[in-house]
């Protein structure tokens, strides 16, 4: 789905037309951690484990942002960790479970960090 295809040619096994809509601003995000090599393009990589053994923390789990590029991460085989304002979840393998790390542990687990807070008041701790 992220190499401009806009159709779907098969939806849970069965042939299709439906178009396929992807946001844009997590759609950029995903294709600049491919240009960053994180993602396993190797030929025997089946898509949806190419991000297998990564683990990600998205901070903001806006409508917008957030939650779409989790959901896209953790289809594409990654374990992310959706930070909001009042919890904390891991998305691994279709399944969004909450977990008891706090922002600092789940960063400091991560290969990658996506912050997308809209206040320029947010401060991580980066020690």
């Amino acid at each position: 789905l992220y190499h401009n295809t806009r159709y779907l040619k098969t939806l849970q096994g069965v042939l299709t037309d439906k178009k396929c809509l992807l946001p844009c601003t997590p759609l950029a995000i995903v294709k600049a951690l491919e240009h960053l090599k994180l993602y396993d393009t190797s030929e025997n990589i089946p898509v949806g484990k190419r991000l297998y053994q990564k683990t990600v923390t998205v901070i903001n789990r806006s409508e917008i942002v957030g939650r779409p590029l989790s959901a896209m991460l953790a289809n594409d085989g990654a374990e992310v960790y959706s930070v909001d304002i009042s919890s904390i979840y891991l998305l691994k393998q279709g399944k969004m479970l909450e977990t008891e790390k706090d922002v600092e542990a789940a960063c400091k687990c991560s290969q990658v960090i996506v912050t997308g807070v809209p206040s320029k008041e947010y401060k991580l701790n980066t020690k």
